[in-house]
């Protein structure tokens, strides 16, 4: 007998903002589903649910718990979902509701319409809002039967779900969730909140019972129509009570017991489908399935994969199941075959030809009076007589093209044909967007007329098709020869790629491309390297020009040049922009299409170049590419160009551009990593770098730190938008009173609820420990639990009482650490400092002041200092001019001797900073075995940093040359470094002046006057005198014996001077004042230049488009790319 078919809905917990989206834009039912589930719940007074679900400005990452959304949206989506498969001819056997997801399943089953359930769960989001107090729920990775063996848990919270053996949830108060979290952080085990913000499934539930039994006493329930599985009763349901939906909200979630019910039941086992957003109940139910189970669990949507994959996962497993005749037996009739689905594709420039569209500039005259008039001359004489030789040239090229396509278009749509998708290479897209009707013929025509004009306009470029290379070998030659200014433009498909860049080093490049083994090397009779980044005053001029043009929603997909994959809502400007200097990736187009199943692709448009090229990638049996290579990871580039049609060959040429990479890596052995077994190329992924022991550490999703800059530059916006990306970032405080400190982690502390990683920074002052002391003073006070130590030399006091309070010996014999350092080094003596336990002096004198416990010093000698350190090479800021090929790995092998010594072992990880600001950096340190990077200057040029806007215009122009280094002002007397900003700015060489004259005289009256003067009236702008009146009202209120000193010793009254500049320059850089601009202090390393090297050309050149968290992401993402594609190299 066939396996059973149990569909299964998941509840809260389960969604994410964009979840669904790539069904929502190609497939049709669940479009139209979830439009209607939206007017519904905007009828019942709710705001639009999928305007917030697919946000422009949010991803899977970003915290999603306001109930008005997600309570509807995980309803809509499932219910979407379910509707799909029903016109897919998949129909359950069984339904199985958790939580909320058994309102989905109610609907399911018709014991409730869905609108019925609609107004439902709209009545419930509004009574939980007004009645219920906010909570936590905290799914668990451990035993399940530890909530009963354990007091924390029944102390502080119920049990929400058991989901399997080593999976449960707990909700809760938060404050009393919080005290769970710290004994699981202090026992190791993992554990994960919830994007909910009610402690649902708990008595805090219970002041919505009686307004909630007393709406579903109003309504008439039904008999499922499937059998329906509860995880409230753990078995079937033939009638459901209103008191059942109550006890959904209310009782513990038995999924386990559920599933298990259902495999005892079922000898020949069960298909379980995740209806959820995530397919999470998929994973729990493996988790319940006896050894030699039948049974399988498919997931159709994730974050991590596109629902159309899933659905044809389940569509195989369905087949093979013989399902089709068991819904028949049920009673449904099977689903009848459709007829097949239609897709246009439209050629590109090069596929012209005299006399094309002849006979149908009669058949349609008002559009070719259209065209005339809009061009301004006879488009039907042009394209039939070509009297002045001009279709070849590019302005006339296009603008006809686009005419006979379209004219063409306008005689198959009297055929009444439905169209699937459509797409179009290059040109042609503008064609398949008019299909889809985002705009009109006359519409469609400026913009085409528009792009042509600016492409004519471009000089000195080249393109070249290469025909009978793989792309890796392309990347290889490109990548072996140096040539840089060559760039992919176009991947057609079937070995058949086409190259832009300078003329000259294209028809360069034509020896060595036929040495390789290219069957031919054609060069384009083309003026412009279209396609590439020598398209970028093109594309802003375009720009402009589309900003004029309102665009209509799509009513077909197209399948857009730049991705491979359907346009997103209201990106149509964009990716035309974009289009004219990314590749044509119709590779990806075409790997898309044939990943649809049963399509029926015709070309429409003159010549037959792309039905040729779908042939050939057809009879090439082309594979569709992993995810992990798309677009978005690889950086690699969209694309547009002269497209030429020689034995069926579109040569489209483009160079490779993109957002995260301008000047990307070369895509050497892409194609052959692609296609050798998977077994022998594990890939890289941004979430995989690095060290996961970290991550976990941390709570962290990449490898990846934001390092703490001074007077808050790492700002309280730019940690919390960090933070809820899931990368550490740390706050600093450097330079800052504690009233401000204390300001920042209150908001810091109130914006990030959800347990959300960060971090403040704690700065060695050797000259005045006080501060030390009032920082951990704060630090302790507000429960500050990561702190990363900067500049230090030595251990101090302060660090090790921040360190050894509220050590304490955990229930299984080891010592709980409350408190973490992450330590900033760069000398193997610093390093052995923070690997060893706190110097026992210290904590003595700390024991004998009342400032340690006798447990804390006791348990003080069984920890190092710090639980991570961050190998300091070159940075901006404080820095010994360390290279990182020699640093860290002396650093990691100091590492693995000291951990031996001191903790047995135990995991210390260690990380890298300075000079990271391109995928090429960050993979250099990746290899040399770091566990993380931290990134510094970078992060300086973003909206988020608070340091001024002037300061960040003069940031996004710097180069690697632009830095120097300059006298430190709080470490003045002893001579140490930091790197700065030297373009645009003095401060460098007045600072270095400022040390020799201090190295020099013993006081301020040996200096001479006129050197005296000009400082007094170029660097201070002020008297000598006037500066130290204020240096003495500051430290007479800060620390009189500074004053003492000075006034005791002429030398050190010149170093306070002195060093008042260093703060002076500091506070302009952060006030940006434009007279005073030559005198700014701004700490930065060359990574910043490395990094507006690589974006330039980009959306992220300027550092208004710069936001912190999208360039951790990219800058993993690209790393990751640029080591797989390293890696392939290396094993070709």
């Amino acid at each position: 007998m066939a396996r059973k078919t149990v569909f299964m809905f998941s509840g809260q917990g389960s969604h994410y903002y964009g979840m669904g989206r790539e069904l929502f834009e190609t497939h049709p039912v669940f479009r139209a589903s979830l439009q209607s589930l939206d007017s519904l719940f905007q009828e019942l007074g709710g705001p639009s649910v999928l305007s917030e679900i697919y946000r422009a400005d949010r991803t899977a990452a970003d915290w999603f718990d306001r109930l008005c959304f997600s309570h509807p949206a995980i309803f809509m989506i499932e219910l979407a979902l379910f509707e799909v498969l029903k016109a897919e001819g998949i129909e359950p056997d069984c339904l199985l509701g958790a939580s909320l997801g058994e309102y989905t399943a109610a609907a399911a089953a018709g014991v409730l319409s869905a609108e019925e359930i609609a107004r439902c769960i709209a009545h419930q989001v509004k009574i939980i809002e007004a009645l219920c107090p906010r909570g936590i729920m905290l799914a668990v990775l451990g035993d399940a039967r530890m909530f009963e063996r354990e007091q924390v848990f029944r102390d502080n919270a119920e049990l929400a779900a058991i989901n399997f053996d080593h999976h449960f949830v707990v909700s809760g108060l938060s404050d009393d969730v919080s005290r769970i979290v710290a004994w699981l952080d202090s026992t190791r085990v993992m554990h994960q909140r919830l994007p909910v913000a009610y402690p649902f499934h708990s008595r805090w539930m219970d002041v919505a019972a009686d307004p909630y039994r007393r709406h579903f006493a109003s309504l008439t329930v039904r008999k499922p129509s499937v059998p329906l599985m509860s995880c409230e009763t753990a078995g079937l349901v033939d009638v459901l009570e209103p008191a059942h939906f109550w006890r959904m909200v209310r009782a513990p979630i038995r999924f386990r017991e559920a599933v298990r019910a259902l495999e005892e039941a079922e000898n020949d086992g069960c298909l379980y489908v995740d209806l959820g957003p995530t397919g999470t109940l998929a994973s729990f139910a493996k988790h319940n399935l006896k050894s030699g189970s039948r049974s399988e669990a498919i997931t159709v949507l994730s974050p991590f994969s596109p629902g159309s994959k899933g659905l044809g996962r389940l569509k195989q497993a369905h087949r093979r199941d013989g399902s089709d005749q068991r819904s028949s037996v049920r009673g449904a009739q099977p689903v009848s075959r459709e007829e097949k689905r239609k897709v246009y594709l439209f050629p590109g420039q090069g596929s012209q030809a005299r006399g094309m569209g002849a006979e149908l500039f009669e058949e349609f005259p008002e559009l070719t009076a259209t065209a005339d008039r809009v061009l301004g001359y006879s488009i039907a004489r042009l394209c039939r007589e070509d009297p002045e030789r001009q279709l070849d040239q590019t302005q006339f090229t296009q603008p006809a093209l686009f005419v006979v396509n379209a004219l063409l278009l306008a005689r198959r749509r009297k055929s009444g044909e439905r169209l699937a998708f459509v797409a179009g290479h290059s040109l042609g897209e503008y064609n398949a967007l008019l299909a889809a009707d985002a705009f009109d013929f006359e519409t469609g025509l400026r913009l085409v007329q528009e792009r042509a004009a600016l492409m004519a306009r471009a000089k000195d470029g080249g393109m070249a098709a290469v025909l009978g290379l793989d792309e890796a070998t392309v990347g290889k030659v490109l990548a072996d020869n140096r040539l840089d200014e060559i760039a992919l433009a176009n991947y057609n498909g079937a070995r058949q790629f086409i190259l832009a860049g300078p003329r000259e080093s294209v028809l360069r490049a034509q020896p060595l491309f036929l040495g390789a083994g290219a069957l031919a090397y054609v060069p384009l009779r083309v003026s412009g390297a279209f396609h590439s980044r020598y398209m970028e005053p093109a594309r802003r001029e375009f720009e402009g020009f589309l900003a004029a043009f309102k665009f209509r929603p799509l009513a077909v997909p197209v399948i857009a040049n730049v991705s491979g994959k359907p346009y997103e809502p209201d990106q149509i400007a964009r990716m035309l922009a974009e289009q004219l200097t990314k590749p044509v990736r119709w590779d990806w187009t075409l790997e898309f299409l044939l990943r649809q199943g049963d399509l029926e692709i015709e070309e429409v448009g003159p010549g037959n170049v792309l039905t040729k090229l779908l042939a050939k990638v057809r009879k090439a049996g082309a594979a569709a590419p992993d995810p992990a290579v798309r677009l978005e990871e690889q950086g690699g580039a969209p694309v547009d160009t002269a497209l030429r049609a020689t034995n069926g060959v579109a040569t489209n040429g483009v160079a490779q551009h993109s957002l995260a990479r301008v000047e990307a890596p070369p895509p050497v052995a892409q194609e052959a990593a692609r296609r050798a077994p998977d077994a022998a190329r594990p890939r890289l992924s941004a979430e995989s770098l690095g060290s996961a022991a970290f991550r976990q550490a941390y709570g962290l999703k990449y490898a990846y730190v934001c390092g703490a800059m001074f007077r808050g530059i790492a700002s309280e916006q730019l940690v919390i938008r960090a933070a809820r990306a899931g990368i550490l970032s740390f706050f600093g405080t450097g330079g800052l009173d504690m009233a401000r400190v204390e300001q920042a982690i209150a908001r810091i502390q109130g914006e990030l609820r959800a347990g959300e990683p960060y971090g403040m920074n704690l700065v060695h002052n050797p000259r005045l420990p006080s501060i030390e002391e009032e920082t951990v003073d704060v630090f302790l006070k507000h429960g500050v639990r990561n702190v990363e130590a900067a500049a230090f030399m030595q251990v101090t006091p302060a660090l090790v009482r921040y360190r050894l309070k509220g050590l304490r010996r955990g229930a299984g014999g080891a010592v709980e650490v409350r408190h973490r350092i992450l330590a900033k080094v760069s000398r193997p003596e610093i390093t052995e400092a923070f690997l060893a336990p706190a110097p026992e002096r210290i904590v003595q004198r700390l024991l004998q002041d009342g400032k340690l416990t006798a447990e804390e010093a006791r348990l003080g000698a069984e920890v190092p200092m710090a639980d991570d350190l961050c190998v300091e090479a070159d940075s901006g800021g404080h820095t010994e001019h360390r290279n990182p090929i020699v640093l860290l790995p002396t650093i990691l092998r100091l590492r693995d001797q000291l951990v031996e010594r001191y903790r047995g072992g135990f995991k210390i990880c260690v990380g890298a900073a300075g000079g990271i600001g391109t995928p090429e950096a960050a993979a250099a340190v990746f290899v040399l075995g770091a566990d993380f990077i931290l990134t510094g200057s970078i992060n300086q040029c973003t909206v988020e940093s608070g340091v001024s806007s002037a300061v960040k215009d003069t940031l996004e122009q710097i180069n690697i040359q632009d830095t120097d280094y300059a006298p430190a002002g709080d470490m003045f007397e002893m001579g140490a470094k930091v790197q700065v900003l030297r373009k645009s700015v003095l401060f460098p060489a007045r600072a270095k002046k400022l040390y020799e004259l201090y190295r020099q005289h013993e006081s301020l009256d040996e200096i001479d006057p006129e050197v005296r003067a000009k400082i007094e009236q170029r660097y201070f702008r002020r008297s000598l005198d006037e500066v130290y009146r204020e240096t003495r009202e500051h430290f007479l209120r800060e620390d009189p014996r500074e004053i003492e000193k000075a006034d005791q010793n002429p030398k050190h009254k010149m170093a306070l001077v002195f060093r008042w500049y260093f703060g002076h320059s500091q506070r302009l850089a952060m006030e940006g004042g434009e007279g005073s601009r030559v005198d700014y202090q701004v700490h930065c390393g060359p990574a910043l230049g490395a990094f507006n090297q690589w974006v330039k050309g980009t959306a992220l050149a300027s550092w208004r488009n710069r936001h912190v968290d999208e360039i951790a992401q990219e800058l993993m993402r690209s790393t990751a790319e640029y080591l797989n594609q390293r890696f392939a190299a290396l094993i070709a």
